[in-house]
């Protein structure tokens, strides 16, 4: 494609999430901002997906992802992927529940490195139909707050990785443990598609069920505040500590009782 027709072909697969350089100088986000869509689609927040995941994928792997398989969960356009797929990772399967992401993928499939690359649309709990070969590493980023079951969805994840779990979530800060209640758009592209989804109160409820899940070694990669009552975090999960071997060379883990202290903090300022 010429540069106006790849342009032309970006404007009409908008809008997009995922800010992604299909050819030199040309960058999917940075030709959709100006564009005009159907309101009911919402406006979609822009993010660079390479550069937060080529950073932390040097910290956990120093010799880059040396042929790791990867299972993106709620892929959006793919950005992830694309991303590890430079890193040197190996089989890929990004799907999610919007047909408009998987079209964005499949679009980028075919202008970027993407062998062993596979997207498809389909929701959370058809996974398991698949029989897919477990992955070594998952990402669960943006899907749990916009899920009807969460805990079920999160297990569903955790059965199909062998090694790390990288979760990213939305959060509602609470007094106590728990699942908020969560409804939202149906037609909206940031939304999930069954209008019932729950908001994690915050870091505890994630490490308590990502244990459940098989993988009670974790590390809190940030948490921080987005509005009033929407906070985010990141965070690691692995089945066995070693994993996070040179991560923890880089930052220092949380001690129980900092965690604690932490946590207190994090309650006293809900409180206010």
């Amino acid at each position: 494609m010429s540069p106006e027709e790849l342009t032309a072909e970006i404007i009409r697969l908008g809008p997009w999430h995922h800010d992604v350089e299909v050819a030199p100088g040309l960058r999917t986000g940075e030709i959709t901002r100006s564009a005009v869509y159907a309101s009911e689609l919402g406006v979609p927040t822009v993010i660079q997906p390479e550069s937060g995941f080529t950073r932390l994928a040097g910290e956990l792997f120093p010799n880059g992802l040396a042929g790791r398989s990867i299972l993106d969960c709620a892929c959006n356009a793919g950005g992830y992927l694309f991303a590890a797929k430079r890193l040197g990772a190996g089989r890929g399967f990004g799907f999610d529940v919007r047909d408009h992401w998987i079209r964005q993928a499949r679009f980028l499939a075919g202008h970027l490195p993407s062998s062993d690359l596979e997207f498809d649309t389909r929701d959370l709990e058809t996974l398991p139909a698949l029989r897919l070969e477990p992955f070594d590493i998952t990402l669960f980023m943006g899907i749990f707050y916009h899920l009807p079951d969460p805990i079920a969805g999160l297990r569903i994840a955790a059965d199909l990785t062998r090694e790390l779990l990288i979760v990213n979530t939305a959060f509602r800060p609470s007094k106590k443990d728990a699942l908020i209640l969560n409804p939202e758009s149906m037609t909206e592209v940031m939304s999930g598609v069954h209008g019932l989804a729950w908001w994690p109160s915050g870091e505890g409820v994630m490490r308590q069920l990502l244990a459940w899940c098989g993988f009670p070694h974790t590390r809190l990669r940030f948490t921080r505040r987005v509005a009033a009552n929407h906070h985010r975090m990141e965070i690691l999960a692995a089945r066995n500590e070693n994993t996070f071997a040179h991560y923890d060379t880089i930052h220092r883990p949380v001690s129980p009782a900092r965690y604690k202290r932490w946590l207190r903090a994090l309650r006293a300022y809900v409180r206010r």
